[in-house]
């Protein structure tokens, strides 16, 4: 697991914010996960958010599986987590995976 550094403010947010570039060469069977606040904020009952810990445990517990299971799996983890059915912000993800080829 190597975490990728933030470089910039919140995107869209700001019409003449600048950002920098990174570069990141994935090799085949990696997986690159990207999410917004909204996965790792959210709270349980007793104040405790889900966290990078949380997710990046059950990303690498079923990196296995095919991507769209994975995000399933994520959202309704999250979900579960702070026991409501109403979130309060937005919760994005994205997979991205090198495959090998032939």
């Amino acid at each position: 697991m190597i975490p990728l550094d933030s470089n910039g403010t919140v995107v869209g947010a700001f019409p003449f914010a600048r950002y920098d570039e990174s570069c990141l060469t994935l090799q085949p069977g990696d997986l690159l996960v990207c999410y917004t606040d909204g996965i790792t904020e959210p709270e349980n009952a007793f104040g405790e958010m889900f966290g990078e810990e949380r997710l990046i445990e059950l990303v690498q517990r079923q990196a296995h599986l095919d991507d769209g299971e994975i995000v399933k799996n994520i959202l309704e983890s999250v979900r579960s987590w702070t026991g409501s059915p109403e979130l309060h912000d937005d919760m994005t993800l994205l997979l991205a995976r090198q495959v090998e080829t032939a």
